[in-house]
């Protein structure tokens, strides 16, 4: 009797490796259908067939990253994809604190709208002049750009027109039927873990982990939305939208489209990147682990696991072609309605969105960024500001005074701003008209309070060949063209205000390190005497006499009246 160990049969190959190799090749086949699964396009149950086999992992693991990850991350380390910005869309938060989505939009073309969410102007406080809520937006995710499509565009210079949902009881459609069916045909998943259990425990449970996780995750999301389908839809979905080509210096604004109340993408909700996460470091893992073991079991066990992954991604391929998903079938009944008509809180998230353009259009100026940092964008602190009672034309000059007096700026409102408003609001002027126009809030004390001023701002700056020319050496005067101010040929750029008076004098004071607020001291010029400081031709800037800041002020004065209107 033989009492040697029975033999093994293997290949003659190493099969572990192989299957490394067969995995890799299946990447080819069905990819892009397993991101879009994963990615939730087919609702829960897609994300468990998504997940399922372990061929075509790569595709897997880059969707559950995308998914899991915000916009400016999947920028940065080029984890984008067709699918991701179907899904998720791409937008960066408009933050000026936030370095690392000012980096992201550098390999970025020009936005294509802006968005913020209405709900927090609750807890906007008046003493912050950041805007509280926006993102520029690149992409947008299918469902809203499908909104979008439906919606005629307001041709620019034509009056503002404001679209959100009728107020009456929505349900969304679920394919309940359809979601259930899905899951539980999955539940075959286990027969792979039972008949790999026989040859070797390890790789049952390395087989069944990610899967249940995932599996417990689509149970419990299509109980979530099994109950929200039973409930109406509410009528405000917070998520206020502006889309249509920007204004900027380089071009003027496209036909907008504004939407109020739309509803937010439940894929970039806190519980889906949670399920991508954990959902991801499992499968990965789990994947990882596998093909380490591959090498040391026999040839029926590597033979069970490539067949049932083959015979997974033959069934993904086949239920991502089949009708009926959880996704939005129907369609809500949409109203537009002129400004005008709009209640005042519906009027204050307009002027919420004229603000999340300007915070959106500080970053194409080619003023630069900095240049616009202390400018206000806070719809809360704007509108207790620029009440009626607040504006004045001019600023009124005590009966006895010197040829300096001291300011108090509390707030500037600048050019981008008001060329958001002229944009949105349906106006003549272009960003260019608005380009040195201004509005100056200026705390007078108890009991006068609050003044805001129409005015007019430049971006003044010192050419570098003039630095360290004495006084006894004469320099032409240099005027330069608008956009043409700053760059790298110009140093100490600072902002120089007027502020119009009575009886055609004018208040001049500058900003120190581009610093404007706070105490400042202004000086007292008639307009002889401003068109002297402007004819010097050492500032920098086009303007050469006073007549031409006048104009300038008359601009600010028309593009405030139509800033305030909106929310007076």
């Amino acid at each position: 009797m033989d009492d040697s160990e029975p033999q093994t049969s293997t290949l003659p190959i190493n099969f572990g490796k192989g299957l490394v190799e067969v995995g890799a090749l299946t990447t080819l086949i069905g990819s892009t259908i397993a991101a879009v699964l994963v990615l939730g396009k087919k609702g829960p149950a897609g994300i468990v067939w998504g997940t399922i086999s372990a061929f075509g992992s790569s595709s897997v693991v880059k969707a559950c990253a995308s998914g899991a990850t915000p916009g400016w991350f999947r920028q940065m380390v080029n984890l984008r994809t067709p699918v991701s910005d179907a899904a998720l869309g791409l937008d960066l938060p408009l933050s000026p604190s936030f370095k690392l989505a000012r980096m992201a939009r550098t390999g970025l073309d020009q936005p294509i709208g802006v968005f913020c969410d209405a709900g927090a102007l609750e807890h906007a406080s008046p003493m912050v002049k950041e805007h509280p809520s926006c993102r520029d937006v690149y992409v947008f995710d299918d469902e809203t750009q499908f909104i979008l499509d439906g919606l005629p565009a307001t041709s620019p210079g034509d009056p503002l027109k404001v679209y959100e949902y009728s107020s009456y009881p929505f349900f969304w459609s679920h394919g309940t039927w359809h979601q259930t069916s899905l899951l539980s045909l999955s539940l075959l998943k286990y027969s792979e873990a039972y008949f790999l259990f026989r040859g070797s425990m390890a790789m049952a449970i390395l087989s069944a982990a990610p899967f249940t996780f995932f599996l417990l995750a689509a149970i419990c999301l299509e109980i979530n939305e099994l109950i929200s389908s039973r409930r109406p839809m509410k009528t405000d979905g917070q998520l206020d939208i502006v889309a249509g080509p920007l204004p900027s210096v380089k071009q003027l604004g496209g036909p907008r489209k504004i939407f109020l109340g739309a509803t937010k993408n439940v894929r970039n909700s806190l519980r889906m990147k949670i399920i991508w996460t954990v959902g991801a470091v499992l499968y990965l893992i789990s994947l990882l682990i596998s093909y380490v073991l591959l090498d040391r079991h026999t040839t029926d066990v590597v033979i069970t696991w490539a067949v049932f992954q083959v015979t997974w991604l033959v069934l993904r391929i086949l239920i991502s072609h089949l009708k009926g998903s959880s996704e939005v079938t129907g369609t809500r009944r949409i109203i537009a309605n002129e400004i005008q008509a709009l209640t005042l809180p519906m009027k204050l998230r307009v002027a919420n969105l004229i603000l999340a353009v300007a915070n959106c259009l500080q970053n194409l100026h080619p003023r630069g960024l900095l240049a616009y940092a202390e400018d206000s964008y806070s719809i809360v602190q704007i509108t207790r500001m620029l009440v009626i009672t607040n504006m004045r034309q001019v600023y009124v000059l005590p009966r006895e005074h010197s040829s300096s007096i001291q300011l108090n700026v509390v707030a500037v409102i600048g050019d981008v701003t008001l060329s958001s408003a002229a944009w949105m609001l349906g106006s003549k002027f272009t960003p260019m008209d608005v380009y040195d126009s201004c509005i100056i809030v200026l705390s007078q004390g108890q009991p006068q309070g609050l003044i805001a001023i129409p005015s007019a701002r430049v971006l003044t700056a010192k050419a570098n060949f003039q630095t360290g020319v004495n006084g006894s050496e004469k320099v032409d005067p240099l005027f330069v063209p608008r956009t043409m101010a700053g760059g790298s040929e110009v140093s100490d750029p600072e902002w120089m205000y007027w502020i119009p008076c009575q009886s055609g004098n004018w208040l001049q004071f500058k900003s120190t390190n581009l610093l404007s607020l706070g105490k400042r001291t202004a000086d007292v010029l008639n307009d002889d005497q401003l068109t002297k400081v402007l004819s010097a031709g050492n500032l920098h800037i086009s303007l050469k006499i006073s007549l031409e800041v006048k104009e300038i002020v008359d601009i600010a004065r028309k593009a405030a009246e139509l800033l305030v209107s909106v929310f007076n």
